[in-house]
Parts: structure tokens; C-alpha cells; sequence
């Protein structure tokens, strides 16, 4: 979706800085990261987890209190049950926003938790006779900021909604373009801003450049704002802004 990140470590001390975080199947964390994590979203942060996160301690002993263990409230949810999912659909109001002809199903995929919504809002339950009384995937605001819990494996379309759902929450802007046309940018050792536009398929891409007038470094030509750049299949255009 080119939404550049950074890489967090459990120490880093500035995560106030950061308008979302995403935590993937953080299985196994010291009560001290967690602490931080909730802080992070009471002060306004937009957090994401899949399942499996607060599970257990730095030692891998597993929490003997609520799921996900400190982080619960924070998400306002709670879980005692997990099982792997076999037949079982994905359905709710994250679910009937995606577009319609989407090439997947919505179903839950390898694991799944039965999660119980307390103050949480319900995005998407399981489409299963036996499951259908619980939750999925859910939204929660916790003072000032927006905790999301997915709580099972998912098809692509319905993670890239909840994702959309999160950034926009978090009021990150999100690029026209999309894989497999990834855009990035940097600055280079003479304070100019270099963008770099990648074509990660067999295809040719055409590309609306949006940025300061510059020159493509390969084949020398300036590019203004609003023009179209081709990009080749599996090539790399390089725009150095003037």
C-alpha cells in the first residue's frame, strides 16, 4: 500500500512519534512492552495486533489472566477460546466494504480466536453455525486513541479493509498507488529528495508523478509534476527533485 514504516524495538522509548503501530503475533513480551503499547494508544496512537499477541511473557509462560493479557481493556476485548478454522466465513460492516468481484472469499484462515467484544466494536464475526456468536476482528476506542484487533488469519482483501480502516483511523494518508508499483523516497548526500518509483511485476506501469520538478537519473529527463512515467517490467525509475 506504500505506507512507509520504521522497524520499533521493544526499547525504543519514542513511540509517541508514530501515528499507527502494527504488532504481529507478538506471542511472547514482557509485561513492561505491553505497558507501553497501552500507554502509546490512551495517548492518542492508533494500535493494530493479530492474534496471538500478549500471550505469553519474555520467558514463554503463559498468562494466567484475561486474553490478550494486559492489553485486554486496551482492546476491549477478551478471549478464552481458539481453535483452527474449517469452513468459516468472515462477515460484518469492514466485510461489506470491499468491493464487490473481489477474487477471495472472506474467511477466517489457519487460526482463529473466539473473542468476546466488551466495550469493543465488532468489524467482522465468523460466518459459522458454531462461531458465529463471536467476534472476529474488532475496533475500540480507548481514550484518546483506536486499538484494532484482528483476531484470526485472514484473505488479503479483508486485510487490506482493516488496514485502510487503522491508517485512516490514524489519519495517514494513503498513496494512489498501490503494489505492484511501490514508491519510496529519501534524501541524498546533497540535501536533494530522491524518489524512486519500482515496477515489481512482468508488466509495464504507467505512473503519475507527483513531487517537485526533477530529472530521472537513467535516462536524463526532467519530469514535472502530473507527467506519466513508464516504468518497465521489474525496472526502476530514479527522480532527483531540482
Amino acid at each position: 500500500m506504500n505506507i512507509e514504516c520504521d522497524f520499533v524495538w521493544p526499547e525504543s522509548d519514542n513511540l509517541d512519534q508514530y501515528k499507527a503501530i502494527f504488532v504481529p503475533a507478538l506471542y511472547a513480551a514482557p509485561d513492561e512492552l505491553l505497558e507501553k503499547l497501552k500507554q502509546y494508544t490512551a495517548n492518542g496512537g492508533t494500535l493494530v495486533a493479530t492474534f496471538k499477541t500478549a500471550f505469553a511473557n519474555e520467558n514463554v509462560k503463559v498468562s494466567h489472566e484475561m486474553q490478550p493479557h494486559i492489553l485486554s481493556n486496551c482492546f476491549g476485548i477478551s478471549y478464552q477460546q481458539f481453535t483452527f478454522p474449517k469452513n468459516t466465513g468472515l462477515s460484518g460492516s469492514i466485510i461489506n466494504g470491499i468491493a464487490k468481484g473481489a477474487d477471495e472469499e472472506a474467511e477466517a484462515k489457519v487460526f482463529m480466536e473466539l473473542l468476546m467484544p466488551q466495550e469493543a466494536e465488532v468489524l467482522a464475526s465468523y460466518d459459522h453455525y458454531n462461531w458465529k456468536e463471536y467476534a472476529a476482528i474488532t475496533k475500540n476506542h480507548y481514550r484518546k486513541g483506536t486499538a484494532i484487533y484482528i483476531g484470526c488469519m485472514t484473505d488479503d482483501n479483508t486485510l487490506k479493509a482493516v488496514l485502510t480502516e487503522a491508517l485512516n483511523s490514524a489519519e495517514v494518508e494513503i498513496p494512489e498507488y498501490s503494489w505492484p508499483v511501490i514508491i519510496r523516497k529519501g534524501t541524498n548526500d546533497l540535501g536533494k529528495c530522491v524518489r524512486y518509483i519500482l515496477n515489481y511485476s512482468a508488466e509495464e506501469q504507467n505512473v503519475v508523478y507527483h513531487g517537485a520538478d526533477g530529472t530521472e537519473l537513467f535516462s536524463e529527463e526532467s519530469v514535472q509534476d502530473g507527467d506519466t512515467v513508464t516504468v518497465l517490467p521489474w525496472n526502476v525509475k530514479i527522480i532527483e527533485e531540482v
